[in-house]
């Protein structure tokens, strides 16, 4: 499972728009699509806090902690629970470290990807948008656009729907601030039931982001599992 959330968050975890508000007056999904596209451009770095809940026949388990991204397509989720996992990417090559069972998924993200049955990630943001709305058929849930939804922000809320059943997330629901276009929160689901949730938080454009946060540092005893996402057959 944390092997597939690793690949949504390569991409959500980009996706949280740039910092600009410029007023609308339409209600179309296409065009908030193409906002949210756009603004990926403008984006250099951002911090912010995460938390991850799932929910399988009834039982619910939740992550969090706090994830960093920098231009272009680097990204590192460190958890504080459960702690020690790891999340990260240089932009070539991602690593999911798993603590408790000493494993780590490396994915060469470099892979001639004409693979189009292949998971969702990609080395840059712009074309892991792309990818999400070209492999997703989306749509606004309701007719009401934008909407409250229980607090002060209204939001744009998309429903995708996978277009090839190829395992993994088959629907996912998106949460869009209707003012910063932020993709606040994702609700996925795979074929068996199984909810996911991934929300995030305290978003921070403003912070110094070293380069070498996005360095994995491999521990001696852990093993590797190679290209746990897809393969270059």
């Amino acid at each position: 499972m944390k092997v597939w959330i690793g690949s949504l968050l390569l991409v959500l975890g980009v996706s949280l728009g740039a910092q600009t508000s410029p007023a609308h007056n339409w209600h179309s999904p296409s065009e908030v699509v193409k906002k949210i596209k756009k603004n990926f451009s403008d984006i250099n770095s951002y911090s912010a806090d995460f938390l991850i809940k799932t929910e399988d026949n009834k039982k619910e388990k939740q992550m969090r902690g706090k994830c960093f991204y920098k231009r272009p397509g680097k990204i590192r989720y460190n958890f504080a629970e459960p702690e020690g996992d790891e999340i990260v990417s240089d932009g070539k090559t991602l690593h999911i470290f798993i603590k408790r069972l000493g494993a780590v998924g490396k994915q060469d993200l470099t892979l001639d990807r004409k693979n189009t049955s292949g998971p969702i990630f990609t080395t840059n943001s712009p074309d892991g948008l792309n990818r999400l709305f070209r492999k997703y058929h989306y749509k606004f849930d309701t007719i009401e656009q934008p909407r409250s939804m229980g607090d002060a922000t209204k939001y744009f809320v998309l429903d995708l729907d996978q277009r090839e059943k190829i395992g993994g997330f088959e629907k996912m629901k998106l949460f869009v601030d209707s003012e910063s276009y932020l993709i606040k929160k994702a609700v996925a689901t795979d074929g068996r039931g199984k909810v996911t949730t991934i929300s995030f938080s305290n978003i921070n454009f403003s912070e110094e982001i070293q380069d070498g946060v996005f360095n994995f540092h491999m521990s001696g005893n852990a093993k590797i599992v190679n290209n746990p996402l897809v393969s270059e057959n």
